[in-house]
This record gives structure tokens, C-alpha cells and sequence, in this order.
């Protein structure tokens, strides 16, 4: 058996399940300056997972709920924020959290742990400065915003990025582990490659891993422990992913010292994927 996908910037995944079903992963094309469709492009969707609660990861949901009534797993704090902003019919949210397993058909779907960025810890390791608290307190943005600019290496923001943070928090950070009868297995690593998730992924035993590789400047230094989160999951397939341009301006993330770390260290076969772009996987067994 196969299944087929496609990366549509950012975390959003598009993935054609054997039985014809459709998974989506982070929906967030519409306000995405990579994305190379929009929202009123996709075909189906049947199942939705959400690794977190920004917005960069869930502001599509709200639509693809009126017009297919997906099943939407994610966690608490995510499901709260698209009740309220996004109008989604609680009844098509299931809320779950780190080590819940979830069987739907055929199909298994381990949950396990991530670690999002910490922006204050990413804009000190990059400029060598810190965000006093007398900033922090009289704009609670300012951590967010600095720590993202000097990630992104630009000043620009999109306009309604305050209403954004505020309405949509961060959560829980959740990965998955997709089990398909007869089909790779998946592990969507949209995770901060910190000690404690490398040494979890070691039980993850994926064949293919979507590992978020970190975008722009934050790559810079922490090549070496994403390239080791990759080896840890056991994949044979790479898939390189958040490392896009998520804001104008910023600069094109630099994969070379990754690509030479993972060449070195493993016999792991990075395939980036084109924006849009099907894909389609056999059985690796």
C-alpha cells in the first residue's frame, strides 16, 4: 500500500490516506506567504491534528470545519481558542494530550511530546542581549516580538499578529506518530530538538520524519541536535519543514551545515519537498 502528501509551507501537511480519506496537519495557507494554494482549494478533509494552538498552525480550521465537518484532534487550550475565534462545532473536537494513543479505522496515532521555542532563550542566544522584565511588563508582546525578529532576521510583522497571539495561545505542544497498515511510518517532529524529546523519539521507530528544522537565523548552532533528533526517530526519509519564510522579509534558512551533519552521521535521505508538490510513499518494509 502508499499514501501520498504534500508540505504547504509552514507545518501544514496534506496527507491521502490509502482508504481515500484525507489528514490534514496544522492548516495555515490562506495568511501564509509560502503556501502555494488557499484554503478553498482543498479537495476533502476528514481528520485534522494540531501540534499547537498559534495561529501559524490552526487559522484555516475554522473554514475547512464549515465545509467538510472534519475530526479535529488537538489539545485543550487549542480547542478553546477555535470555539471562540474560529466558530468550530465543539462536537468535531476530540482534546488529547502527550502519550494518548487514538485509533481511527485502521489507523494508529501515537501522541507524544514537543517543546516549542522559547523566545526570550532564542533572542539572547542570537544577539547575546536580554529582554529586561521592566519590557516585559510594561509590553507583554515585546518578548514575543523581539525574540521573532531576531529568529526571523526581519522587523516586519503581519498586522494582525497582536490579535493573533492574544486569541491564539500556545498549548500544549503535541507530535504524532501516524501508523498506516502497510504504509511508512510518519513522525510529524514539529518540535524544539531538545536532550529529552531526541532520547523519547528513540521509541518512535519512524520511516519517514517531518522534522521541523527550525527557520531562518534559529537554525544557526543548533544544527547538531536537530540532525540528532532525526537520527534518534530511526527514519530512512527526512522531510525538512517550518523552515520556510514565515514572514516578508526574512531570510532564507540555510540547510547546508545540516545537510553535511546529517550526511556525516547517518545514512538518513533528506527529501525536501516543493510547496504544493504530491509525493507519493510505498510500504518501506
Amino acid at each position: 500500500m502508499s499514501l501520498t502528501m504534500r508540505w504547504l509551507g509552514t507545518a501544514c501537511f496534506e496527507i491521502l490516506l490509502p482508504k481515500g480519506k484525507t489528514l490534514i496537519i496544522d492548516p495555515y495557507v490562506d495568511d501564509s506567504i509560502s503556501s502555494p494554494i488557499s484554503s478553498d482549494q482543498f479537495l476533502a478533509c476528514d481528520y485534522i491534528f494540531i501540534t499547537h494552538g498559534h495561529y501559524d498552525h490552526v487559522l484555516d480550521i475554522g473554514k475547512l470545519a464549515q465545509r467538510f465537518s472534519p475530526i479535529i484532534y488537538c489539545s485543550t487550550v487549542a480547542a478553546r481558542s477555535l470555539e471562540k475565534h474560529l466558530s468550530v462545532d465543539p462536537k468535531l473536537i476530540r482534546t488529547i494530550s502527550a502519550y494518548d494513543k487514538i485509533t481511527i479505522e485502521e489507523i494508529i496515532v501515537d501522541v507524544v511530546p514537543g517543546l516549542h521555542v522559547e523566545f526570550d532563550a532564542e533572542y539572547t542566544r542570537l544577539t547575546g542581549k536580554h529582554i529586561t522584565p521592566i519590557q516585559k511588563k510594561d509590553n507583554p508582546f515585546t518578548l514575543i516580538k523581539k525574540g521573532l525578529q531576531a529568529m526571523m532576521g526581519t522587523d516586519w510583522l503581519p498586522e494582525k499578529f497582536n490579535e493573533w497571539m492574544v486569541n491564539f495561545p500556545q498549548g500544549e505542544q503535541l507530535n504524532f506518530v501516524f501508523k498506516i497498515p502497510g504504509c511508512p511510518i510518519i513522525y510529524m517532529a514539529g518540535t524544539r530538538p531538545d536532550a529529552k524529546i531526541i532520547d523519547m523519539a528513540k521509541n518512535v521507530n519512524a520511516d519517514i520524519t517531518l522534522l521541523q528544522v527550525l527557520t531562518a537565523n534559529t537554525l544557526t548552532g543548533m544544527e547538531e541536535p536537530t540532525v540528532d533528533l532525526a537520527i534518534s526517530s530511526g527514519c530512512s526519509i527526512v522531510v525538512p519543514q517550518h523552515h520556510d519564510r514565515l514572514f516578508k522579509g526574512a531570510i532564507q534558512t540555510d540547510l547546508t551545515k545540516f545537510k553535511q551533519l546529517l550526511a556525516k552521521k547517518s545514512k538518513i535521505q533528506i527529501q525536501e519537498f516543493i510547496p504544493g508538490k504530491w509525493y507519493k510513499f510505498d510500504s518501506l518494509d
